[in-house]
């Protein structure tokens, strides 16, 4: 499995999708996952309550995945935003559980992550709020894939896409 995270905004969705184009591998969103299993939907705000209940529904999903597809890609974060819009690290017992092969990290202009952010879910946040986030979010991701000894990507935008599509390639 291929975990690819970075925060609201920074164009997961449209990477995965030109990936699954490009290589044909399945492509999975963990807020989704959590959604189906938890039978509700998150809030537009991107603001998120019951952080560590959510990724036991998210491990149970990827459990089910894992028994009929060997090789798929998992959208999501290492990071959320809580209830009052704290940066929350996701349990680390999460991505041993997890155990993903890869980690991409996209990472992108904060400027660019705001207006995303405006335009398609109509939430003004600042860029040094999204930077702070982004930050802690790539120290995570790093922390992560040391502590479970595997290679880690970070992309720096669309700049790097092609890079980024021949990193998954590679595996």
């Amino acid at each position: 499995m291929i975990f690819i995270g970075g925060v609201h905004g920074v164009g997961k969705s449209h990477f995965c999708k030109r990936v699954k184009e490009v290589t044909g591998i399945e492509v999975y969103s963990a807020s989704t996952l959590i959604a189906s299993k938890k039978h509700a939907g998150f809030k537009g705000d991107k603001l998120i309550s019951g952080i560590d209940d959510n990724q036991q529904y998210l491990l149970q999903a990827v459990s089910e995945l894992r028994v009929s597809i060997r090789n798929f890609i998992l959208d999501g974060h290492f990071c959320l935003l809580n209830d009052f819009g704290e940066v929350i690290r996701v349990s680390h017992d999460t991505f041993t559980t997890l155990r993903p092969d890869v980690i991409m990290l996209l990472t992108e202009k904060p400027e660019v992550i705001a207006a995303r952010r405006m335009d398609r879910d109509g939430i003004e946040v600042s860029a040094h709020e999204i930077d702070a986030f982004q930050q802690e979010e790539r120290a995570y991701a790093e922390e992560v894939a040391d502590d479970l000894g595997v290679n880690l990507f970070v992309s720096t935008g669309t700049d790097n896409l092609a890079q980024a599509i021949e990193f998954i390639q590679s595996f």
